[in-house]
């Protein structure tokens, strides 16, 4: 029974999307790979060169993602009050058309509090217009509760980071499987919708990531 237990335990891990690969990975950059208790994700953190940091793969945590998700999050204590929403362009409409109808509905006349904090945002922060995104206007949106510091922070080499993983993730691909980054409470916090993760993505997401706490070295 205990045998058989730990057989299927295994087998479960062995069919998590490129296991291996990110084992291989993790050994490399020196992280710490961890199974989800479930067995249905992971978890990598510990890592020396990027203290702090948590990457996480498993079921999606917003209805309005992919069933599953890529998630990195750090610590970005030199911005504790900003709030930034960056968002792929068909997730940014998807949302702000449901947060419209929402508020409009005749019965429901306020934001709700059960809503999302990311769709409470879409109806309470200005919308970074196009001057303002840039080259990423065509790709992505994004909402600020300060836009001067909205448009700083997505300019630069986080911009270049976005257009990089444009590049990689077709605007196809980005409608089903979504990329969010928001900046709150001095945490910044990616989820990359992905069925079926892989190192190249993983690293196109830690490059967003990184560009993003490189932007950030202002207070809001």
């Amino acid at each position: 029974m205990i045998l058989d237990a730990l057989r299927r335990w295994l087998t479960r891990a062995e069919n998590l999307p490129h296991w291996e690969g990110f084992v291989a990975w993790a050994r490399e950059h020196r992280w710490t790979l961890k199974r989800s208790s479930s067995q249905d994700g992971w978890a990598m953190d510990d890592s020396d060169a990027l203290p702090g940091w948590r990457i996480e793969w498993g079921p999606s945590q917003r209805v309005f993602m992919s069933a599953h998700e890529l998630r990195i999050r750090l610590d970005l204590p030199q911005c504790p009050d900003a709030q930034v929403l960056v968002m792929d362009r068909p997730l940014f409409a998807r949302m702000d058309h449901e947060v419209y109808q929402q508020v409009t509905d005749a019965v429901q006349t306020r934001i709700d509090d059960q809503m999302p904090e990311e769709m409470r945002w879409l109806a309470m922060h200005a919308k970074l217009g196009s001057s303002a995104l840039g080259p990423l206007r065509e790709r992505y949106g994004a909402v600020a509760d300060d836009p001067a510091f909205g448009a700083r922070w997505v300019a630069g080499p986080l911009a270049d980071a976005l257009l990089a993983r444009a590049a990689l993730v077709s605007a196809e691909a980005s409608s089903s499987q979504p990329l969010m980054l928001r900046l709150a409470r001095g945490t910044l916090l990616l989820r990359q919708g992905a069925e079926n993760p892989d190192v190249p993505l993983l690293e196109a997401c830690m490059q967003i990531a990184l560009a993003a706490q490189e932007s950030a070295p202002f207070e809001a």
